[in-house]
């Protein structure tokens, strides 16, 4: 199972519009999907048509009950669709956290939406959490929770300079609660008309390279229909720009995310947290409150100090005075002055001969920047057999792309194909194959090959080398070969 917590700390981003069409993409793709609904708003269930008058159990008991006392599943749980599960909340979700309202006092606050999922997600594959427009305890459980956390960020002026902080700040409270979480961008509410929408988006792409999600969400007034509905884009609009959006994200994420278990585990022990992002708006005096806004009681302060207007702020021990003029004429100032910036180092990148300007996803393909291979995954490489069957690894650098042909898909080149996953600099497919010998070799960029990285192999009929991956009858993970490093 795969938890996505979904947040931002910025209203109008598609947070709220992105949990319940992302997770509807997924159940459609055939993945048993969960949508938790962590705002005490209760905007999930009303964009699903289901009226919180209605909702007599929230995500809320389930948080306080758990381990502790039975809840009813199937009064908590709703399904708008097939493979689609919702756990609602309601506005009394509001006072969950505040000191008499039972979250904070026990002795395991921070965990108890992990411990409320495991009860209620146990037959999901993802989950998706949309979380509360605020940093608190309820944020805390969401982080704990999940394995990815997404940020929605609109491409737009206010909305980008609240990106680099939002990232710092949800690193930081990682660090607080001692965990590492794969944190990743999400292109919003985009205009691809719109030339400054567009240079704004190539600065995100600059600022935070490959953890922008390659899956651009455009501006559809479709979407907030479908919500004011009650409905979903698949039900509301089938086939306009918001469907293709979304489900061109929900592969994404079904190919990135919904990896072996096994894989999971070798890279559990992966890089250490990175440094806080430089955002280029500490020019004009921002200070970095991220650091401290660790604690509950004071992470809602520092989030008001962070969006403060950067002109009239310290920086480094001398104050910055704000120019005479209006606040409007500031913030027109501000915005061209920054997307100035945007275009003039777009062109030092090409009178300098450096990597051409950043992807723009879903206008134009571009190859993807093919990181090396994580030190953990390294161990992978080659063939074994997991709890979720056989694994097929190999490094992202050997081709474009890999399908594995064998005996158990007749030799075909084009049913099983392997999917790239830059993250770790590999691709992997993971195959559930009958107890058995089974011979199968790779097809990279239409050449046929042996695996390098199995050493079992036995020669065919044309006198090659067919690998060979053996699949025991109990079906626990054993390494079917050992890697050639």
């Amino acid at each position: 199972m795969r938890t996505i917590a979904i947040i931002n700390q910025k209203g109008g981003c598609g947070k709220t519009t992105t949990a319940i069409n992302l997770s509807a993409m997924l159940a459609r793709a055939g993945k048993k999907t969960l949508l938790v609904d962590l705002d005490s708003q209760s905007h999930c269930a009303a964009g699903l048509g289901i009226p919180e008058s209605r909702v007599d159990l929230d995500i809320g008991d389930a948080m306080l009950a758990a381990g502790h006392k039975p809840i009813d599943i199937a009064r908590l749980l709703w399904q708008p669709a097939a493979n689609f599960d919702l756990a609602p909340s309601r506005m009394r979700l509001a006072g969950l956290e505040a000191s008499r309202g039972g979250l904070a006092n026990l002795p395991d606050k921070e965990r108890r939406l992990e411990a409320a999922i495991d009860l209620i997600g146990a037959n999901h594959d993802i989950v998706c959490i949309d979380c509360s427009p605020s940093i608190g305890l309820l944020t805390y459980n969401a982080l704990v929770a999940a394995d990815v956390i997404l940020i929605p960020v609109e491409t737009s002026f206010f909305s980008m300079q609240g990106a680099t902080r939002q990232v710092n700040t949800v690193k930081s409270l990682s660090r607080k609660l001692g965990i590492h979480r794969q944190v990743w961008i999400l292109p919003t509410i985009h205009d691809p008309s719109n030339p400054v929408a567009m240079d704004l988006l190539d600065e995100l792409y600059r600022r935070f390279g490959e953890r922008v999600i390659p899956a651009v969400i455009r501006r559809d007034a479709k979407l907030r229909e479908a919500a004011s509905f009650g409905q979903t884009i698949i039900d509301y609009a089938p086939g306009g720009t918001g469907f293709e959006d979304y489900a061109r994200l929900a592969d994404w994420v079904i190919s990135h995310w919904t990896v072996s278990q096994d894989l999971d585990r070798a890279l559990a022990a992966g890089p250490e947290d990175e440094a806080p992002i430089e955002d280029p708006a500490d020019e004009y005096g921002q200070t970095d409150a991220t650091e401290e806004a660790c604690d509950p009681e004071d992470a809602e302060e520092a989030m008001a100090t962070m969006q403060q207007s950067p002109g009239m702020m310290a920086a480094t021990g001398s104050t910055i005075e704000a120019k005479p003029g209006t606040r409007a004429e500031e913030v027109a100032r501000r915005a061209q002055d920054f997307v100035r910036r945007a275009v003039q180092a777009r062109a030092d990148d090409r009178v300098m001969g450096r990597r051409p300007e950043p992807m723009r996803a879903a206008m134009r393909p571009e190859a993807p920047v093919v990181r090396p291979v994580n030190a953990a995954a390294r161990r992978l490489l080659g063939v074994r057999e997991t709890n979720q069957g056989v694994l097929f690894v190999q490094p992202a650098n050997s081709g474009s792309t890999i399908a594995v042909a064998g005996t158990f898909n007749d030799w075909s080149t084009t049913s099983h194909q392997m999917n790239r996953n830059d993250e770790y600099g590999v691709f992997e497919l993971c195959l559930p194959l009958p107890a058995g010998k089974h011979y199968y070799r790779l097809v990279i960029d239409g050449v046929w090959t042996a695996d390098p990285y199995n050493n079992c192999c036995e020669v065919n009929q044309f006198g090659e080398a067919n690998s060979v991956v053996s699949v025991s009858e109990r079906g626990a993970p054993v390494p079917a070969s050992t890697g050639a490093m």
